[in-house]
């Protein structure tokens, strides 16, 4: 069972690939959504050649008070760079902010999707509280690498969003790896995401959290998974022998996190597919971002990275 919502209607792929970022495909139909996504927005050639924001800011900053102890709840902007996304008014996955322009997902959750009905919000914590007013952005474009719909090879997607998000207290971005070369096996990682608690419950209104340690691939391998199932572009974290502790639907394009020395967090895996939720034999599949890092900054030069 795949992590995310479904979505019962269905839309043409209006994607950007990483291979053409200038084609588009307009597919699909034009609903009265249409101008609640794209009105006022203005295209991305039109910031070619704006300048770049200058950065004071720092990623990768937990707000470490507010957890609550041997809790699944996590506390108010404890991850302050989660992003959640809804489409056509839904909650349907999440994502996180990885510089003040650009939000990182699952390619699963933008393929088959029209960008520019997918609205995002920031410095959340319950997002059934109607009373709150988070930070909302729509997207402009939506860039996709070389996903695969049969294995979910290449899980990874860009959302680059109409206006800048501000950083404060609530809101900053989280660090991306330094090192291509770090597996991280052995490691405990964080999961985040207002996803289903149990696999056939219902998604939860505040963001939940988990601990997971990271698997070797070859491990993963000798899961209940078949060893073709499991390509180099993904990690698989979890209890294989236990179970009971895993990301869920509607936890799809957030993020899995670990602590630097420097006591920062860094973006290690996208919440990508798995067998269930938390089944024995059946650990979580996430994309591994280090395969990504060079792709990720090619295509967001246009944004303000805060410092590492």
């Amino acid at each position: 069972m795949l992590k995310y919502t479904l979505i019962l209607v269905c839309v043409a792929f209006s994607c950007t690939s990483s291979e053409d970022a200038l084609s588009r495909d307009t597919r699909g139909v034009f609903t009265k959504n249409f101008f609640g996504g794209v009105w006022g927005n203005r295209p991305p050639l039109m910031e070619v050649n704006e300048p770049r924001a200058f950065c004071t800011c720092k990623c990768g900053e937990r707000n470490e008070a507010s957890r609550i102890v041997q809790g699944v709840e996590a506390g108010p902007n404890e991850f302050p760079w989660m992003a959640r996304l809804t489409y056509i008014k839904r909650f349907y996955c999440g994502g996180m902010l990885i510089n003040d322009r650009y939000v990182l997902t699952a390619a699963h959750c933008v393929k088959g999707f029209m960008w520019f009905m997918i609205k995002v919000t920031f410095g959340e914590h319950d997002r059934c509280n109607s009373t709150t007013r988070p930070e909302t952005r729509f997207v402009l474009r939506a860039i996709v690498q070389k996903f695969s719909l049969t294995n979910f090879d290449n899980d990874i997607a860009l959302l680059r969003l109409n206006e800048r998000v501000p950083m404060s207290e609530a809101i900053k971005p989280i660090c991306l790896p330094t090192n291509d070369k770090e597996l991280y096996v052995g490691v405990t990682a964080v999961a985040a995401g207002w996803g289903t608690v149990t696999e056939e419950g219902k998604v939860s209104c505040t963001l939940q959290e988990v601990e997971v340690p990271v698997l070797s691939n070859q491990k993963c391998r000798s899961t209940k998974y078949t060893a073709s199932m499991i390509s180099d572009n993904m990690m698989c974290a979890g209890y294989p022998e236990t179970g009971g502790k895993d990301s869920c639907q509607g936890d799809s394009g957030g993020p899995l996190i670990t602590q630097r020395s420097d006591k920062r967090y860094e973006l290690i895996g996208v919440v990508s597919w798995g067998n269930g939720c938390a089944r024995v034999g059946y650990p979580g599949v996430y994309t591994r971002v280090t395969n990504y890092l060079d792709w990720i900054r090619e295509n967001t030069r246009d944004a303000c990275y805060c410092s590492d």
